[in-house]
C-alpha cells in the first residue's frame, strides 16, 4: 500500500478537532475532502478512529494511541524541512580548504584567531592547491579553494576574494634600486618566478611582450614560502601581489618598487561547489573569509 503523508496531517487535525468540518477548515480543505480522507484513514488503520457519540465525535482507543505518535512524527517532519540554524559558538566539524602557500601565509593566522574567538569547535584542514581542484571540489575532498584565477566552471560558485595590483620586491642594496627604474632595466633583471603548475607565462610576460620585450627568469620554484629568503639573499627580483609585497617588506626588510609598466591586476576568488553552496557552516565560513580579505587590505590599490 502507498502511504500518503498528507493523510497523517489530516488524521492529526481530525483527532485534535474531533469534528470533520472544523478539521477541514483548519487545513483549508472542503468538508467532502476531509470526509474522504477520514474514509481512507479508517481503511489504512482498520479502525473507525472517530466514533459518533452523544457529545459528538469521540476518538477510538486506537486513535488515542495514535495521536501522540502522529504529533511527534509531524513535529519531526517540520523540523526536518526547516532551514538548519547555525550557531558558530556551538558548531563542530572540519572545513577543508586548498590554497597556495602564500595565500595560506596571509590568511591562516588571522583566520585561526577568528575561529578561536567565534567558532572554537570548528577545525581547519588546509591542503596544497592542485591543478585537479575541480575534481576535489566535486568529490567533497575539499570544501573550497582560495586564490586561484578561474574560467567558467559548471556547478562552481565564485566570490571575489583577492583583487590587487602587482609590486616588485628586491633586497635592500640591490643595484637596480640605483638609477632610473625603467622597463628595459626591469626586463633585464634576474627574475624569480613561482610556478605551481610548471607554466611560466602570465600577465607580467604579456605586458612585456606587448612592448616587444621579455624577461629573464633566472629561477623558477614551486615553493612560494621560499621566496622571501631567496630575494633577501640574492639579486633576484620577485613580482608579486602588492599585499604580499607589503608583508614581505615588513618582515624581511625588503624594498618595494612599482612595476615600470601597467600590468593587469590580480583577481582571484574563492571557489566552492554546488554541493556545499547552501550548507550553513560553509556559508558562515565563506563570509568570514570575505571579511578577513577586507581587513587584510587585499583590494586593488595603487
Amino acid at each position: 500500500m502507498d502511504y500518503d503523508l498528507n493523510l497523517l496531517v489530516a488524521l492529526h487535525a481530525l483527532l485534535r478537532e474531533r469534528h470533520v468540518s472544523r478539521a477541514a477548515e483548519l487545513l483549508g480543505l472542503s468538508q467532502p475532502s476531509m470526509s474522504r480522507a477520514l474514509g481512507r484513514l479508517r481503511e489504512m488503520f482498520g479502525d473507525p478512529l472517530l466514533v459518533r457519540g452523544k457529545s459528538g465525535m469521540q476518538p477510538s482507543a486506537r486513535a488515542l494511541e495514535l495521536y501522540p505518535q502522529v504529533e511527534e512524527l509531524l513535529a519531526g517532519v517540520r523540523q526536518l524541512v526547516q532551514p538548519a540554524r547555525f550557531d558558530p559558538l556551538t558548531a563542530t566539524g572540519t572545513v577543508r580548504m586548498a590554497a597556495p602557500d602564500l595565500v595560506v601565509y596571509m590568511f591562516v593566522p588571522p583566520l585561526m584567531r577568528a575561529l578561536a574567538e567565534q567558532a572554537p569547535g570548528l577545525s581547519l584542514d588546509v591542503v596544497r592547491w592542485q591543478p585537479s581542484w575541480r575534481e576535489h571540489l566535486e568529490s567533497g575532498d575539499i570544501d573550497l579553494t582560495l586564490g586561484i584565477p578561474r574560467g567558467d566552471e559548471p556547478n562552481v560558485y565564485a566570490r571575489p576574494l583577492i583583487e590587487t595590483h602587482w609590486a616588485c620586491v628586491l633586497r635592500k642594496g640591490h643595484p637596480a634600486l640605483r638609477g632610473k627604474w625603467t622597463v628595459e632595466r626591469f626586463a633585464a633583471l634576474d627574475h624569480l618566478l613561482v610556478s605551481l603548475t610548471g607554466h611560466g607565462d602570465g600577465p607580467i610576460d604579456a605586458a612585456l611582450a606587448a612592448l616587444g620585450l621579455s624577461r629573464k627568469v633566472a629561477l623558477r620554484v614551486p615553493y612560494p614560502v621560499l621566496t622571501p629568503l631567496l630575494v633577501a639573499e640574492t639579486d633576484l627580483v620577485l613580482t608579486t601581489p602588492a599585499w604580499l609585497a607589503r608583508k614581505l617588506a615588513g618582515s624581511m626588510g625588503l624594498a618595494i618598487r612599482r612595476p615600470p609598466i601597467p600590468i593587469a591586476p590580480i583577481r582571484a576568488p574563492m571557489l566552492w561547489h554546488e554541493r556545499s553552496h547552501r550548507d550553513p557552516t560553509q556559508r558562515w565560513f565563506r563570509a568570514l573569509l570575505g571579511g578577513l580579505a577586507e581587513q587584510l587590505d587585499m583590494k586593488v590599490s595603487s
